[in-house]
């Protein structure tokens, strides 16, 4: 039984959707180049803040132990101060990292078809080599009320809040083919792995919930086992078995 409530879907729109792609018809999200140059903009700023915090407390830190400025509580401050600015580097660098494929996207960021997906202008993925996929979206989830301004910079950011996480045969070839700009959507673990698609970082917000409602459809029409979800549990345990070892089919030797 496929999941498609997070959708919010008529079982008419349902239909419609089917008719479309069984017409032959492609549907294709734009991309929202200036609120990726945003992002990326708002990104920087991050990373820069986040870089001179961390070289003032590491100079800090070298000053308390070899120049014996300060004492044992100094030490853990200037320490605790190293670990958390180094921690929100690398956070904001990751995510900078799945943004740089936004301004070498051709328009169409996002083609899905009868026949497969194509992401970016770049990146051609037949449903055929598709194994499964899981899709959310958590704009709307509420979020505690002291991590607001936290949530808020880091969705400005380029936080991913939708995006549609697709397990994929030979995914390695297919990321190595790819330009290198795109390689932080691909998630490549020796020879298995799969395609974190980012959607509302680089669709128009208009267009994210249609660009999860075609992927799953069109797959779904296809015979692959995709759903779109809002249940954590499930979108953690789907993503951690679709970018794991891939399963082998069963054996259909002597059976007609």
């Amino acid at each position: 039984m496929y999941e498609l409530s997070a959708l919010g879907l008529s079982a008419v729109q349902e239909d419609e959707w089917r008719d479309y792609f069984g017409r032959g018809r492609a549907f294709a999200a734009r991309l929202d180049r200036d609120a990726v140059r945003r992002r990326m903009r708002v990104n920087a700023v991050v990373i820069g803040v986040a870089s001179v915090v961390l070289a003032f407390a590491a100079a800090g830190l070298f000053a308390v132990l070899f120049l014996h400025f300060g004492g044992p509580v100094t030490v853990l401050l200037f320490a605790l101060l190293v670990i958390a600015a180094g921690i929100l580097l690398l956070r904001f660098a990751l995510l900078r990292r799945r943004l740089r494929g936004g301004p070498v996207s051709g328009d169409d960021y996002l083609v899905v078809s009868a026949e497969g997906i194509r992401l970016a202008g770049h990146v051609d993925l037949p449903w055929s080599s598709v194994i499964g996929g899981v899709g959310f979206d958590d704009r709307d989830a509420a979020v505690p009320f002291l991590r607001g301004p936290a949530a808020a910079v880091e969705r400005a950011a380029g936080r991913v809040q939708s995006e549609f996480v697709l397990g994929v045969r030979g995914v390695r070839a297919l990321r190595d083919a790819a330009p290198r700009e795109l390689h932080g959507l691909f998630e490549v673990l020796g020879s298995h792995g799969g395609i974190r698609v980012p959607i509302d970082t680089m669709v128009a917000p208009e267009n994210v919930r249609a660009s999860l409602a075609a992927i799953c459809i069109a797959g779904l029409r296809a015979g692959v086992d995709v759903e779109v979800t809002s249940d954590r549990a499930t979108i953690y345990t789907r993503t951690v078995a679709l970018l794991g070892p891939e399963k082998s089919a069963p054996s259909t030797s002597g059976q007609e």
